[in-house]
């Protein structure tokens, strides 16, 4: 097949005139609230490309020209870079959804709420389109607060209490659940194949790190006007947090979330096979054809696609996936 691109910048088409000077084009995703990004090198052998308005928007597209092309995401141009010898034009962008005002800090507190509510309403403050997985929706939050904090850092430290992944993208604020390879709505997403004989490289690679078989949070009962603790997990080696949480509730989400965290491991794999435009951050792979100890479902955390004079390929890196 004949991978292909387009690229729409500011409402233009600049595909052709940019089509025969292409060096290269590669697409990081991000698992997360780290800022997906798009670099584009240009062959500027005549000076005569015009050089982009600092934030102005690109829509990257991705693919073959036999099966059509894949929108990549919406992006801001922040950094232009012109060298010479060779002379080359490089384009740098971030995606446009994490831009704005939900990275200014605020400071505030969200009282007797759930989690969907308290997403929905910063959803709404930046005109973003709420998508909280459905175990989160009405988990309840007693008391919480938002000091000199943005709004996306605010909801990644609740999300990290509860062992779910936070992300802007395609417009939409996302509280999922990590690894889970699972849509909003918590339908299972079916992970797509890789083989190991498509792939032109991989490594695996086994982390021992200190096991963790129960973790204890601790919590400040007002009524009893002392600190109680809660325990997921049972046995030793048993890890306590620093944090004191407001009610039981949030300190019992803490720890079982740490636990998860522990038990999903610190396993890697990293392969790099054919242009897939449809693999993404927080999708699932199913390895197959490997060896033992790599086939199996892989949560994937990273993934970047570069369309460059040797092709088009995609590199992944990914982590052993939650137990569902």
């Amino acid at each position: 097949m004949t991978p292909d691109f387009k690229i729409i910048a500011a409402g233009v088409n600049i595909t052709p005139q940019i089509k025969d000077r292409l060096l290269s084009l590669t697409i990081t995703d991000e698992a997360g609230i780290k800022a997906d990004t798009v670099e584009i090198t240009l062959d500027d052998r005549d000076g005569l490309i015009e050089l982009p308005a600092p934030g102005a928007p690109m829509l990257v597209f991705l693919g073959y020209r036999e099966t059509g092309l894949i929108p990549m995401g919406l992006f801001t141009s922040d950094e232009v870079t012109v060298t010479s010898p060779p002379a080359t034009l490089t384009i740098r962008a971030k995606a446009a959804d994490l831009g704005g005002g939900i990275k200014d800090q605020k400071t505030r507190s969200w009282d007797n709420m759930t989690i969907g509510d308290i997403t929905a309403t910063i959803a709404d403050e930046h005109g973003l389109e709420p998508k909280v997985a459905e175990r989160f929706k009405s988990v309840l939050i007693d008391h919480i607060d938002q000091t000199e904090e943005s709004d996306i850092g605010f909801l990644d430290r609740m999300g990290r209490d509860h062992d779910a992944l936070v992300s802007v993208k395609g417009g939409a604020l996302l509280f999922m659940g990590k690894g889970e390879g699972r849509s909003a709505s918590g339908l299972p997403i079916p992970p797509r194949p890789v083989l190991q004989r498509d792939t032109t490289a991989w490594t695996l690679t086994l982390t021992t790190r200190e096991a963790c078989r129960s973790v204890v949070a601790l919590w400040q009962d007002t009524d009893a006007a002392r600190r109680q603790e809660v325990t997921a997990g049972e046995g030793s080696p048993t890890l306590r947090l620093r944090h004191i949480h407001q009610t039981e509730a949030e300190a019992s989400a803490a720890a079982t979330a740490k636990l998860d965290e522990f038990t999903r491991g610190s396993d890697t794999f990293e392969a790099t096979f054919p242009g897939d435009p449809l693999i993404a951050a927080e999708t699932r792979i199913l390895a197959a054809g490997f060896r033992a100890g790599v086939n199996g479902l892989w949560s994937i955390t990273t993934a970047t696609h570069t369309l460059d004079g040797s092709g088009f390929t995609t590199s992944i890196s990914a982590e052993r996936p939650a137990a569902n």
